[in-house]
């Protein structure tokens, strides 16, 4: 069975950011990756364009930041055990735009199936899913 993909992060913003924004060439609507790092902290990288020996172009995977501490609790469950998510970015402001220098922003919206992230009861308990069974594959239909 085949599961429909929802928002679970509407816009997270990326801190800790690695890449100057204005040269990545980065356009809201890319995709991106979410990986786990060695310290627990959920990266986002994504494919940016690079040259070899500054003359052949060629796509290279980078980490452009992390997720911030309440983001990276929800989809932590669902990168750790490879779960199907869907990461766009949704807003950038280059350095040249940015208020203050240095401070550039990314922000991504994250999709998947709310049944595989962690979620919160109102008393402030938290809930960490268990991992699902597969799923067998759909059969195909008959033909009479």
């Amino acid at each position: 069975m085949y599961d429909l993909l929802q928002p679970l992060i509407h816009k997270a913003a990326v801190h800790e950011i690695c890449v100057n924004v204005a040269r990545s060439r980065l356009s809201i609507g890319d995709c991106a990756h979410l990986v786990q790092l060695a310290d627990g902290r959920i990266g986002v990288a994504a494919e940016l364009a690079g040259t070899w020996l500054g003359l052949i172009p060629r796509k290279v995977t980078r980490l452009i930041g992390v997720l911030g501490p309440h983001a990276t609790e929800l989809i932590a469950p669902a990168v750790s055990r490879g779960e199907l998510l869907r990461v766009r970015i949704v807003g950038l402001t280059p350095e040249y735009l940015a208020l203050t220098p240095g401070a550039s922003e990314v922000h991504v919206s994250v999709w998947g199936d709310p049944r595989h992230i962690s979620s919160w009861a109102a008393d402030g308990t938290k809930t960490t899913p268990k991992p699902l069974k597969s799923e067998a594959p759909l059969k195909p239909a008959r033909s009479f």
